[in-house]
């Protein structure tokens, strides 16, 4: 079997900076390939510099580009169950896209996780072997073969809740006077909107004669609000034909403090 080739470090100085800078703001340095690899494929279907671009922005921006990264990840190497990537799911990313069709790239789900996995082997695994060794302090095992069917990013692939105050992950939310939505359909909604983004929601039904007028949705990463609303004060979509507006949670609002 032919051995990988390795990356000329030197052609590859930018992604080397981005990926210690990508541990640097707390992503875990595995995570950190992974999210590298995407980046490095993505570059490949036609972002034209996408990693220079990402780099020429701030910390704040890298992380809500790197959350994105990672929950595409977790679509396109889900365990235990599979399901469609969202074409709604990279928001930032999508911007240098240029002339591409984002919707277009994550056309075949088999066919980019194949991809970005081949660039993880191929490429990640030899390019920041040192950085990572760095990092752990150990020399980690050979390198996953080319052309093998294992799955380099299926061993404890889940992206853990980010350990922040809830506060930090909710929108406070409103409905229309005698239009409540349900806490499934929030859930649906959110979670197809935005991809499987939702923790759980609230619905402040206080008096069964009564419809709720007010919840609050608790998603499972704080850089989802920041996404949803951008800089705005307050955001409105239509759910099932219904107006539901969104704003980000203040944890004084009586009764939505505390969890369900």
């Amino acid at each position: 079997m032919d051995a990988v080739q390795a990356p000329n470090i030197v052609a590859h100085i930018t992604e080397r900076l981005l990926y210690r800078r990508l541990i640097a703001t707390g992503v875990d340095p595995e995570e950190s390939m992974k999210v590298m690899a995407f980046w490095m494929w993505l570059e490949a279907q036609g972002f034209k510099e996408l990693v220079r671009k990402i780099s020429s922005n701030n910390d704040k921006f890298l992380a809500l580009v790197a959350d994105e990264a990672i929950a595409v990840l977790a679509t396109l190497f889900p365990s235990p169950s599979s399901a469609p990537i969202s074409h709604n799911l990279c928001p930032i990313t999508s911007i240098f896209s240029g002339a591409l069709s984002i919707h277009d790239i994550f056309g075949n789900k088999e066919t980019v996780s194949g991809g970005v996995a081949d660039v993880y082997n191929r490429v990640c695994r030899a390019l920041f072997k040192d950085v990572l060794e760095e990092r752990s302090g150990k020399v980690e095992g050979d390198a996953v073969s080319v052309g093998t069917k294992l799955n380099p990013f299926a061993r404890e692939w889940s992206p853990a809740i980010e350990r922040v105050p809830e506060e930090e992950r909710c929108l406070f939310l409103t409905f229309s006077k005698g239009n409540p939505i349900t806490e499934d359909q929030i859930f649906n909604f959110f979670n197809q909107k935005y991809g499987r983004c939702v923790e759980r929601v609230y619905v402040h039904w206080s008096d069964p004669n009564n419809p709720a007028l007010f919840g609050k949705v608790v998603f499972n990463r704080c850089s989802v609000p920041a996404i949803i609303m951008g800089r705005l004060e307050q955001a409105k979509f239509t759910v099932n034909s219904k107006p539901l507006w969104c704003k980000r949670f203040e944890v004084e609002k009586k009764g939505l403090s505390k969890k369900k």
